[in-house]
């Protein structure tokens, strides 16, 4: 009896000491993805007996403004996540943890990033330093419902932005005839999650884009942007080609539209298919759903026409255990794991290696859509104040779209107030 409570003790004193790290995502707050990164945290316990990971999940809308406040106070997760926007800010406020010792260990930051895109890499490193790992990385394409493209009479994925136009006209229309309108040709993105990757994509499909190439001025008031931005107002207000209440719209929000067949086309990327089949497996998404190039003006061929997102694993400088959240970070990065991403969450790996040489990612439509696409898609402005600018842009553009402005006095106070931001 006293040698089994021995046992007993010294097991639990073991499990009192068990490192405990909290890695915190959005995905862990969204399906499939949850379960996934679930099954990965379970794998890497088993490699590393004495090693616990507490998953934290967190809103996308959310994410910064939780993540921030505890970081400031001396808190916050051992590891989390993180998309490619606030990246700047986050390594200029030291709100991120310096992982270049770590990957000297390795042989060399060099040699260990070698395998990742260099424009991802561009995005975690600063002044010669390694801030992240990149994990996944996408470009937003257009998204349509095959089916309601054939009952609506539209032959093929528009590819200039009068086809979208008329496209989404002829796609809005009632389920029954005579019946109200509840079918529509498209929504947007106006809400904060997700904003950014979306509506960008109809500025640089018209030739426009926020701030001019060298990050130093709003490039609001151009023509391009003017007419990308009546263009999206006109879709909303003149058209009603959109949902009532697109104000309102998220990213999931747009999902759960396109599952529930309410909408025939959205922009997204490979994520997409999977979580709207997870909404509803019923709607067939796989079978249902293709992918295509994003629209441009018409008989022109912008070098950018798309925007390019990353995601990446970052460590918390106030973490009190480094070197089990590196092996951490390690592995949900490593090569296998982002295979096994693919399979399970439809994402395309950071790796470049992963995106040639993975069957299962050579042999998909889908990917191979989005894979050209990287090569007309840019990031958005990866400078510090970002995330400012994106907020007075999108407060501007709600404005015109509520009509408590006209469209050329939201857009010309857009213009106006991110010229202030970055003069500062």
């Amino acid at each position: 009896m006293g040698a089994s409570l021995g046992i007993l003790g010294s097991t639990l004193q073991a499990r009192a000491q068990d490192i405990r790290l909290t890695y915190q995502s959005w995905h862990l707050a969204e399906e499939p993805w949850a379960t996934s990164l679930k099954q990965a945290f379970t794998e890497f316990e088993k490699l590393n007996p004495g090693i616990k990971v507490v998953p934290q999940p967190v809103s996308l809308g959310q994410r910064d403004v939780t993540l921030t406040t505890a970081i400031r106070a001396g808190r916050g997760p051992d590891i989390f996540q993180l998309d490619a926007n606030p990246i700047s800010q986050y390594i200029k406020e030291g709100w991120v943890k310096d992982l270049t010792p770590f990957l000297e260990k390795e042989g060399g930051a060099k040699a260990a990033m070698t395998d990742f895109y260099p424009t991802i890499r561009a995005a975690v490193e600063n002044d010669g330093k390694v801030y992240g790992i990149p994990k996944n990385t996408a470009a937003m394409v257009l998204v349509y419902n095959k089916k309601r493209y054939e009952a609506a009479g539209v032959a093929q994925a528009p590819a200039d932005w009068e086809a979208f136009r008329a496209a989404s006209a002829a796609l809005t229309r009632a389920n029954k005839p005579g019946g109200v309108v509840d079918q529509w040709g498209t929504t947007l993105v106006l809400q904060p999650a997700g904003f950014d990757l979306r509506v960008s994509v109809i500025l640089r499909g018209f030739g426009a884009d926020f701030l001019t190439p060298d990050n130093k001025h709003s490039a609001l008031n151009t023509p391009q942007a003017k007419e990308a931005f009546n263009y999206i107002v006109d879709l909303i207000q003149k058209d009603k080609v959109m949902p009532p209440g697109v104000s309102q719209v998220d990213a999931n929000g747009a999902r759960q539209f396109m599952a529930q067949s309410k909408v025939g086309m959205i922009f997204e990327t490979m994520w997409a298919l999977p979580i709207i089949h997870a909404i509803n497996p019923a709607f067939g998404a796989w079978d249902n759903l293709a992918m295509a190039p994003i629209p441009v003006r018409k008989g022109e061929n912008p070098k950018v026409r798309s925007t390019l997102y990353l995601d990446g694993l970052f460590m918390n400088p106030n973490t009190q255990n480094a070197e089990a959240a590196w092996k951490l970070l390690k592995f949900m990065t490593d090569r296998e794991r982002m295979e096994k991403w693919f399979t399970d969450n439809n994402m395309l790996s950071a790796r470049q290696s992963v995106n040639d040489n993975f069957k299962p990612i050579r042999e998909s439509k889908f990917a191979q859509v989005v894979k050209d696409e990287i090569a007309y898609a840019s990031f958005m402005p990866l400078i510090p104040q970002w995330p400012e600018i994106l907020t007075a842009f999108r407060q501007n553009l709600q404005a015109a779209v509520a009509q408590t402005k006209t469209p050329e006095a939201a857009l010309a106070d857009a213009h106006s107030q991110v010229e202030a931001i970055l003069a500062r």
